[in-house]
């Protein structure tokens, strides 16, 4: 079996809850640093790809010249049909590279936020399982448009595009769903000043009482990440 390939963009959003899972599955992974990789891994080496967050713009290709292969790249797995995954700046780098705009969006979204599913998500098989109405967690101050003949799989008021698929099995989400309580105070850490007080509150309650929130994202995380994995023919 070959193994998952994860894709990271920035050493503060390590593998997190998602290395964990595929360590109880025991399947073998693989992590390419993208920053620090001359070039990206041969995509007949792996069954998947997960593709991390980041601090990164997606549409700045002058700031961060490795995404102009990246974009490539991941037309080329579109077009070979191997499994996609991307989170947050994963999402957002696909979405770019089939042509959408990702632009900054006009309010940050940090944080557990509600996500309806679609009628087209509700019946996708990466949501099998779940309900069709979640709280999940964002960090983003970007948004991407849907891809010209991609599926949306899930809405909310704030980004209307939080969920996508294009092709038979390569997704797109604006959310996370490694995120653990570790990765969470590292990021609070690196907050700007400007941090409106609404979210510095609302990360510090999290923070006293994560049993409040960590169980039920990361049953959700556990049951998405499965669903993928079985589209991927590992489970």
């Amino acid at each position: 079996m070959k193994p998952v390939l994860l894709l990271q963009h920035d050493s503060e959003d390590p593998p997190g809850f998602l290395g964990e899972l595929l360590q109880e599955h025991a399947i073998a992974f693989e992590v390419c640093d993208v920053t620090r990789s001359k070039q990206l891994p041969t995509l007949g080496d792996y069954s998947a790809v997960v593709a991390l967050g980041g601090a990164q713009q997606a549409y700045d290709e002058v700031s961060y010249p490795y995404f102009v292969e990246e974009k490539a790249w991941l037309r080329e797995l579109v077009a070979r049909e191997i499994p996609y995954l991307g989170l947050c700046l994963g999402g957002q780098l696909l979405a770019s590279a089939l042509g959408a705009e990702v632009r900054q969006h006009t309010q940050a979204e940090i944080g557990f936020f509600n996500i309806p599913l679609t009628e087209a998500g509700r019946q996708d098989p990466l949501f099998e399982g779940l309900p069709d109405f979640e709280r999940v967690f964002h960090w983003h101050m970007d948004v991407f448009d849907l891809p010209s003949k991609g599926k949306l799989l899930a809405s909310n008021t704030c980004a209307p595009h939080q969920a996508f698929r294009y092709g038979r099995h390569a997704y797109g989400l604006q959310y996370h769903i490694e995120v653990t309580p570790a990765i969470l105070a590292s990021w609070m850490r690196s907050l700007e000043p400007e941090t409106p007080t609404e979210i510095r509150d609302h990360l510090a309650a999290i923070q006293r009482d994560p049993g409040a929130y960590f169980p039920a994202y990361h049953a959700h995380s556990r049951q998405l990440f499965r669903n993928f994995l079985r589209l991927s023919d590992l489970a």
